[in-house]
């Protein structure tokens, strides 16, 4: 079934749900049973003054940096006491309350697998596989070229993709305790909504096909894969995709808008063009393994607040193999300062807890997740004032912890997932909507935070639109503060405030020349060689935090440290991701001659003969000009400028 739905469409759908939250607005002031509470027990807004500053930076001479070394293990250990002790704190103020009584639980049972694909369905699905593989026979011999043209094209290997069975059997990834079955008889039926725009065709089947043969078709109300507008350079998305899913019977539809709306605008159409309880939303080029379903539709089942992601295995880019990876360790969501996803470890208190055991998450990846169909409404669905895509899953997720309810990541459900090397859709007009977007996302949601943000970032004064609908969903909402939520969710967020002993520049007063990671932490893979560049006071490229645990750390991009490794003078520097252990990572400032010592070498940060654009040295302490630094924002000039030894 296809149905068309053009911009008009898409505005009454967000009247649609405009309409929707009203209702359940009132209804709320009149405790409705529509009404979704959770409970964390002892938690509370918690918004006491900051942290202390760090009593103990000294200033060594040469021979007593072993004695520092040695205070500052001392102090890490003391830190890593204290530290553990909060993240214990913040475990059980989130612990996962149900909201179904466990005796009232109902009788367990296990679902079925039983779909079959029809007749003409399978005969349908063996002519395409046969058609792309002899599409790819023609292109040639030359894998290589080949292997690049896919990759232009979607940002994978697609033409070897098309060369795999759409049905493939992938093997159960589940880990095996989870594989006892048993789950409440009532659990919600769900319906996956898949949003594309170009994607390869035989990578959206393989995703729909995943879904079908490995869910219990009682659970599964419909499956809704939207186009958001995919254009005629891509003519095997439209018609050869009508054809084969008008063979899938009534569940799968297929909803094309008439005009590129973005990741964000296509599914919540596909939100309201869906009928299940439980809303799944799926990226287009995914694989389910077994049993995926069950396990986030019980979280949500024993309490309709909590919105739950699948564990998510990668699927190689290059060889489509999907590795078995449920022996491993899960990591959990967290951000960045450029409010964007990164992954981070799970604490000891959550290791503890067991490898299949879900796990609290900040924040989502954002491809792959499934909550309630009223919580979803009630909660005012996605920030449809956004563009295209970027920011809305840091969005959605500060929402959900900061207006009551709980994110969470469940090992049990596994879903593999095509990460592509770049991004091959490009924006309507040209602009930057992930700037735009997380501009939105720091002004509605970050309170005094966002000047961290913009240091950062930068972007300051820049357009983001009108947010003020945003903040009133807020307000009604009763939304606690982001401090309240860094503080009981996000510990782990390095916070480029006065608990650290300076930050911003680290200039070099006879030059003019700043410390500057030269947009090279943009690339994951390039070179991370640290280099000087003209001071421009702008706070990006050259906003860093001489922290707590004596480190030099750039917040930009992920949080990589000041490192080096060759104690030789005249050694160059690297950015590299912080591992809080000392070491190679360990500095100290010493106030007498504004000299950043490298703890392990002894040398010292040296801009001799350096032009802008050039790596920066360690060379011998020898009180030169070109050793003294400055910071520009110091939070304790007691500690950084003045003690003496």
């Amino acid at each position: 079934m296809t149905v068309r739905l053009n911009v008009r469409g898409v505005k009454k759908i967000a009247l649609y749900g405009a309409a929707v939250l009203a209702v359940l607005y009132l209804l709320s002031h009149f405790e409705s049973p529509l009404r979704i509470k959770v409970k964390f027990p002892g938690s509370s807004e918690d918004e006491g003054d900051s942290a202390a500053v760090h009593p103990g930076l000294v200033s060594p001479a040469a021979p007593e940096l072993e004695r520092l070394a040695a205070q500052m293990m001392r102090e890490r250990e003391r830190e890593k006491v204290n530290s553990k002790r909060d993240q214990d704190e913040v475990i059980e103020r989130n612990k996962f309350q149900p909201d179904v009584p466990v005796e009232k639980l109902p009788e367990s049972k296990t679902f079925a697998y039983d779909w079959v694909e029809p007749p003409k369905l399978r005969a349908k699905r063996e002519e395409y596989e046969r058609r792309y593989q002899q599409k790819v026979r023609d292109m040639g011999s030359d894998k290589e070229k080949i292997k690049d043209a896919g990759y232009n094209e979607h940002g994978y290997n697609s033409h070897l993709a098309e060369t795999i069975a759409i049905n493939r059997d992938i093997g159960d990834k589940r880990h095996a305790q989870c594989k006892n079955g048993g789950w409440p008889t009532k659990l919600p039926r769900a319906s996956v909504i898949f949003c594309f725009h170009n994607e390869n065709l035989v990578v959206l089947l393989r995703s729909i096909y995943s879904v079908l043969m490995r869910t219990p078709p009682e659970l599964l109300a419909d499956i809704i894969v939207v186009d958001d507008a995919s254009t005629e350079a891509h003519p095997d998305i439209r018609k050869p995709l009508d054809e084969i899913v008008a063979l899938m019977g009534g569940k799968v539809k297929v909803l094309r808008l008439d005009e590129r709306s973005g990741l964000i605008k296509a599914r919540m159409a596909g939100a309201a063009y869906s009928v299940g309880d439980l809303l799944v939303f799926f990226d287009a080029h995914v694989e389910c393994s077994h049993g995926w379903l069950e396990p986030m539709a019980e979280r949500v089942y024993l309490n309709p607040s909590t919105v739950v992601c699948p564990c998510i295995d990668i699927i190689k880019h290059d060889t489509m193999e999907y590795p078995n990876n449920a022996q491993q360790e899960i990591q959990k969501g967290g951000f960045h300062w450029g409010l964007i996803y990164k992954w981070i470890p799970l604490n000891a208190t959550q290791r503890a807890l067991g490898i299949t055991a879900p796990q609290a998450s900040a924040t989502m990846a954002g491809g792959l997740f499934a909550m309630s169909r009223d919580y979803f409404y009630q909660l005012g669905t996605y920030d449809d004032e956004m563009k295209i895509w970027g920011g809305e899953n840091l969005e959605i997720s500060f929402r959900i912890w900061m207006c009551g309810g709980r994110l969470e990541i469940v090992p049990c459900s596994r879903v593999g997932h095509l990460f592509r090397v770049r991004n091959p859709v490009s924006f309507p007009d040209g602009t930057d909507t992930v700037s735009r977007n997380t501009r939105r996302l720091a002004e509605v949601w970050l309170d005094e935070y966002k000047e961290y943000y913009y240091e950062i970032q930068g972007g300051k004064g820049r357009d983001y639109g009108d947010v003020s609908a945003r903040r009133h969903l807020r307000d009604r909402l009763h939304c606690k503060s982001f401090k309240w939520f860094v503080r009981n969710v996000y510990p782990e967020l390095v916070v480029p405030d006065d608990s650290n002993f300076a930050l911003g520049s680290i200039r070099n007063p006879s030059t003019n020349l700043c410390l500057d990671d030269l947009q090279r932490l943009d690339d994951d893979k390039g070179d991370k060689q640290v280099g000087v560049y003209w001071c421009h006071n702008q706070g990006g490229s050259q906003f860093f935090i001489f922290s707590k645990d004596y480190e030099i750390v750039a917040l930009r991009k992920n949080d990589y440290c000041l490192d080096n490794s060759n104690y030789s003078p005249g050694a160059t520097l690297e950015w590299y991701p912080c591992h809080k252990m000392g070491g190679n990572q360990q500095w100290a400032y010493d106030v007498k001659t504004r000299q950043l010592k490298h703890v392990p070498s002894g040398n010292c940060l040296d801009v001799k003969d350096a032009k802008a654009k050039d790596p920066i040295k360690l060379n011998h302490c020898d009180g030169s000009e070109t050793q003294q630094w400055e910071f520009n924002k110091v939070y304790s000039k007691e500690l950084i400028w003045n003690k003496r030894r």
